[in-house]
């Protein structure tokens, strides 16, 4: 009962945060859900961002921010970027990936459609889907319990939320502008005077000089630091402008 409940917790809260809905949400132990979550997310999203030959700065960012949205810090922030490796390699099979997930998410669920979304819009990142990415991405789609034409409506809703609705589509972008404590309408200008200011508060050189500062209070600065330029980044790539 315990485990079902922490389960349920687990998927409600990433749910909140990759829809852009709760970007707040304190994300609760997923045990066995959460392992097998973040290791098939980054695992496809590398096999995606390398399909074509080369993983763009913007594909690292994405995925990035990725690892925001869901929390990753430490070891487990590290994991995802192992995994991120493993998918861009040339023998790396996702599809078992994908059936060990099914294992812990419902088909067709609510989850299940918006870890699809997030992979398409890797996708988008290059400016569309190459044959092998929707490829791909149908083999996926199916796998958690999509037809073809479920499949298509979502990679076009997908498509046109990059396209006429950036501010409110994406909602990945939402916790990069939510860490940098703007508003997705905020000026260019505005993009590099909150990274500067909050590098500040947060910069190892600054707290040092304070007193009786904690080792704890330290790593928090640090991951704050850490999580501030990574937004910045995310933000920055989006936008096209030099970070």
């Amino acid at each position: 009962m315990i485990a079902q409940f922490k389960h349920r917790a687990y998927k409600q809260a990433i749910s909140g945060r990759l829809a852009g809905t709760s970007p707040d949400a304190r994300i609760p132990d997923g045990g066995r859900t959460q392992r097998i979550f973040n290791r098939t997310m980054f695992v496809l999203l590398g096999k995606l961002a390398k399909l074509d030959g080369l993983v763009v700065d913007g594909e690292i960012q994405y995925a990035t921010t990725i690892m925001q949205l869901l929390d990753l810090k430490g070891l487990d922030r590290q994991e995802a970027i192992d995994n991120f490796e493993l998918g861009k390699e040339m023998d790396t099979d996702v599809m078992p990936f994908m059936a060990e997930l099914n294992s812990c998410i419902k088909q067709r669920s609510a989850l299940a459609n918006l870890f699809l979304k997030v992979q398409c819009r890797l996708c988008f990142v290059k400016g569309d889907i190459r044959l092998k990415e929707k490829m791909l991405l149908r083999d996926v789609a199916e796998a958690l319990g999509f037809s073809k034409a479920e499949f298509l409506d979502i990679c076009n809703a997908t498509h046109l939320e990059a396209d006429y609705n950036p501010q409110h589509g994406r909602g990945f972008l939402r916790n990069a502008y939510h860490t940098l404590q703007l508003q997705p309408d905020a000026e260019d200008r505005d993009i590099r005077r909150a990274y500067l200011r909050l590098m500040a508060r947060y910069h190892p050189d600054k707290l040092v000089q304070e007193k009786n500062l904690s080792e704890e209070a330290l790593k928090s600065a640090a991951e704050k630091l850490t999580a501030v330029r990574n937004a910045y980044e995310a933000v920055c790539g989006f936008r096209k402008i030099r970070a």
